[in-house]
């Protein structure tokens, strides 16, 4: 009897463990099941409006997350960490990504394209006509730039004397945020920022979509390109998914990436109205490969080994020292 006992006994703690790890498995099977395939990183505003528009998909939540980021930079910080199967990045900021350890084990997929289109934004507060402009500051991004080409034609050809413009050079990341802190009076801006000037409560004095693209802020080599979308390699599968998705987003129309933009972020609907929409295409290690070259002005590859830090670095200083007379 007492052996008929213990193996009764042993057979129910058989049973019950049987059981406990069926559920465990069960358990494990279906979390594993319901998280994310890919979790993606966006840096917000009106660029990734395909994405917006697919995250409304009824099966997104089964097969991707997407996660907003305070910048593009820390998208691709948290990608190159391994917090991110793939992640949405400023083509600005790839070169700066390609030192970094884990790089060589991205590669890319799609991109972001808009219009480079010359666009002058006023600070808010300011309300001047273009033939008003003489006196303040206008922050460029370089003396040679192809949007300040341009205006200054426009400028000419509508007979706006410009001459006393003080033009005040820095990157393009930085000059909303300068005209904020009153450091410029107006900027002269990508098209991809016109929305994102507008949001911050400036305004727009002037814009030409005529632009052709050619020089180092505005190369032609990367057809306009505004953001690359990178995936982790061991994901390059599933991400081909996620393409097809913000490609099927794409085809369902300007009006319906506008009204997405709008839902998802707090920029209110009139303001996207008469400005381009982002469009997202494939795109593949080519694309990364022309982002983190050494070009020089015409878009000609140079050699890394011949470039002088030293001399970089004075000319560097020597435009912040002077602001770079651009006129």
């Amino acid at each position: 009897m007492a052996v008929k006992a213990a193996v009764k006994a042993k057979v129910r703690r058989g049973i019950l463990f049987a059981a406990v790890a069926g559920v465990l498995l069960l358990f494990y099977a279906l979390r594993a099941k319901e998280e994310p395939q890919l979790k993606i990183g966006h840096g917000g505003g009106n660029l990734v409006a395909a994405l917006y528009l697919a995250s409304e998909g009824s099966d997104w939540v089964k097969n991707f997350d997407a996660i907003k980021f305070g910048s593009t930079s820390d998208t691709g910080y948290a990608l190159l960490a391994g917090g991110l199967e793939a992640g949405f990045i400023e083509v600005e900021k790839v070169k700066s990504l390609q030192k970094l350890p884990g790089f060589e084990n991205l590669t890319g997929v799609g991109r972001i394209t808009f219009p480079y289109g010359a666009t002058m934004v006023l600070r808010k507060g300011l309300n001047l006509r273009l033939r008003e402009l003489n006196g303040i500051t206008i922050a460029v991004s370089s003396p040679e730039c192809v949007l300040l080409a341009a205006f200054k034609k426009d400028a000419e050809r509508l007979k706006a004397d410009i001459s006393g413009v003080t033009w005040k050079v820095m990157p393009f990341d930085t000059m909303i945020p300068a005209l904020e802190a009153k450091v410029a009076d107006a900027a002269i801006l990508k098209g991809a920022s016109a929305v994102v000037a507008l949001h911050a409560g400036h305004s727009i004095l002037y814009q030409n979509w005529d632009v052709q693209p050619g020089d180092e802020c505005c190369p032609a080599i990367v057809d306009q390109a505004a953001q690359v979308l990178l995936v982790r390699r061991e994901f390059r599968e599933k991400a081909e998914v996620l393409v097809e998705r913000l490609l099927t987003a794409e085809t369902q129309g300007r009006d319906a990436l506008r009204a997405a933009i709008a839902r998802h972020t707090s920029i209110p609907p009139e303001l996207l109205e008469g400005q381009p929409v982002a469009e997202f295409n494939r795109a593949d290690d080519s694309l990364v490969a022309l982002l983190t070259e050494f070009l020089d002005e015409e878009g000609n590859r140079i050699d890394p080994d011949e470039i002088d830090p030293d001399e970089e670095a004075e000319e560097a200083e020597e435009e912040e020292r002077n602001g770079d007379d651009a006129s």
